[in-house]
């Protein structure tokens, strides 16, 4: 990472982001810049913007700490600002006590800002122990408060629509949607939205959520072979229509890197 605001750094990036996460001063992004920008494992990552902030999350597995929350105001220059799961204290397999949790825990989870309790909401599964949980702090910098969840949702990607109502998206082959109640931490109603189509080499998984321009998307990813989206222009339940969106890169070739994956 090149320049004063770069991982760790005290740059432009800089300072406390405040309770809605939008302090410090933006700056413009790089127009040349050398990829990888990050010289980190942060795989099934997930970008969100709050005012003039970005804000990535990623999977962390059976590492404690877990959930590693970064900030950048320019999506080239990043540094850590806290992690959203403070402890893996799910059961002993984290500790190495009777048993062990080696790649569980965290897998791909989501982050999304609340503007109407000025609150950042990051949810996911621990894998194989644990069930799942909501974190919330209304700094990102926390402290984060734990939750329980009614589900564990695989590959999750949350929405919070325009009314402020809070879904999910989630699954393996088939990608389900579910509501949740006011605060989040428990289920109103859960529905398959999409099953992976029979043509394509393997399952569906990754989702992301979002709404645009009042259209619903669940962005996916087929394994490690690229990136499709699913549409539904009639509600988060759907029905939804899918797309190739990322698939069959002309710089994804052997010796070149790989696709587009979560």
């Amino acid at each position: 990472l090149g320049g004063g605001a770069g991982l760790g750094g005290t740059g432009g990036a800089g300072g406390s982001s405040g309770a809605a996460g939008t302090g410090g001063v933006p700056v413009t992004c790089p127009s040349t810049y050398t990829n990888p920008i990050l010289w980190e494992d942060l795989p099934d990552l997930e970008v969100i913007r709050v005012g003039d902030v970005y804000y990535y999350t990623a999977s962390s597995f059976h590492y404690s700490p877990g959930a590693p929350l970064l900030r950048s105001y320019d999506l080239v220059h990043w540094e850590y600002v806290s992690h959203s799961v403070p402890v893996l204290d799910f059961g002993t397999s984290y500790d190495l006590n009777g048993g062990r949790a080696y790649v569980n825990g965290i897998w791909a989870s989501s982050l999304r800002y609340r503007e109407s309790n000025h609150t950042f909401y990051w949810v996911g599964c621990m894998h194989n122990a644990g069930g799942g949980y909501v974190f919330t702090a209304t700094d990102p910098a926390g402290p984060w408060t734990k939750h329980q969840t009614q589900s564990c949702y695989y590959d999750v990607g949350m929405l919070i629509d325009d009314d402020d109502k809070l879904y999910v998206a989630y699954g393996n082959n088939t990608i389900s949607v579910a509501q949740l109640s006011a605060d989040g931490f428990s289920q109103v109603k859960s529905q398959i939205v999409f099953t992976t189509p029979a043509n394509l080499p393997g399952p569906l998984e990754g989702s992301r959520f979002y709404k645009i321009n009042g259209n619903y998307y669940i962005f996916t990813t087929q394994y490690a072979n690229g990136e499709y989206v699913l549409r539904s222009t009639n509600g988060p339940f759907g029905p939804y229509e899918i797309k190739p969106f990322a698939v069959q890169l002309p710089y994804a070739g052997s010796g070149s890197g790989g696709s587009p994956h979560q």
